[in-house]
């Protein structure tokens, strides 16, 4: 790692899954950190210079970037989101920011998915912008581990996992503590070191019934895994108040070939986590 106190760095989302780890590992490192939040009673750290704001109106983010070298972008799943995201990096590449890590998501052909189509236009426009020397990293995660949470009442109630996919269908997982660490080593990192890269995060790959066992060998009970129709589990996503693009998407989407991120430990400097340390550190929610 070779920031020095001379870099300062923005994070935008600091207090989320993900972003919250981002602040943590960068204070570790040394790094002098802005923190962008619309909840900043939630930033424990006496290290952290703290912006209130959201994205609906950027202007305290505008306001504040000046004299900050790199940001890790994260904008929340919203309208306008992918025009957001563009308006954010012409602001910060336009006040001397060298490096942006954006959060955006798995490859997949473009428009297959509407939901993800946002992610993918902003990381194209981002990346063709005019910016002399400035670098552009972009992280690609698979399904988030946090996401296991949506089984949460099927297993509390029903002792079940309940989802549309085949029971043997082999999925990616990627959990949020790996994402920011990635995230915090890139920006810590010299920046030419990862110049435009677009790193996929695929941690592990395991199937609705491993997954299951897995949570009756951490819970202590038989938990079994339910496959539905996939009308019925798109309802049960509704209900929950998933917009329709977002809902199809947790249907319809199916790698037929997926594969882990050989040098994810590279990026990590460690192991990455298992969906069986992430229940494990996550027991509580489902007892």
């Amino acid at each position: 790692m070779a920031t020095g106190s001379n870099e300062r760095i923005y994070v935008l989302g600091a207090t989320g899954n993900a972003g919250s780890v981002v602040v943590d590992e960068l204070i570790k490192g040394g790094a002098q950190v802005t923190a962008y939040t619309r909840s900043p009673q939630k930033i424990q750290s006496a290290n952290v210079s703290i912006v209130e704001g959201g994205f609906e109106d950027l202007t305290p983010f505008k306001e504040s970037i000046n004299g900050h070298t790199r940001l890790f972008l994260l904008v929340p799943d919203m309208e306008g989101m992918s025009d957001i995201k563009i308006d954010i990096c012409k602001k910060a590449y336009g006040s001397g920011v060298e490096q942006i890590v954006d959060l955006s998501v798995q490859s997949t052909p473009w428009r297959h998915l509407s939901f993800l189509l946002p992610h993918q236009d902003a990381e194209r426009a981002i990346y063709s912008l005019e910016r002399p020397k400035s670098s552009f990293v972009s992280l690609r995660p698979s399904n988030f581990m946090s996401n296991l949470l949506f089984s949460l009442e099927t297993i509390k109630k029903q002792n079940a996992i309940v989802d549309a996919a085949g029971g043997d269908e082999r999925q990616e997982w990627i959990s949020p503590r790996d994402i920011g660490t990635v995230a915090a080593r890139v920006l810590l990192d010299p920046i030419g070191k990862h110049g435009d890269a677009g790193y996929e995060l695929v941690g592990e790959i395991i199937t609705p019934k491993e997954r299951a066992a897995v949570f009756s060998k951490i819970l202590g009970r038989p938990i079994t895994y339910v496959q539905v129709e996939p009308q019925e589990y798109y309802q049960s996503m509704i209900k929950l108040g998933m917009s329709h693009e977002m809902a199809y998407c947790m249907v319809n989407y199916q790698n037929p070939s997926p594969v882990v991120t050989r040098g994810l430990s590279v990026l990590l400097g460690r192991k990455p986590d298992s969906v069986e340390s992430w229940i494990v550190n996550n027991k509580k929610a489902f007892t």
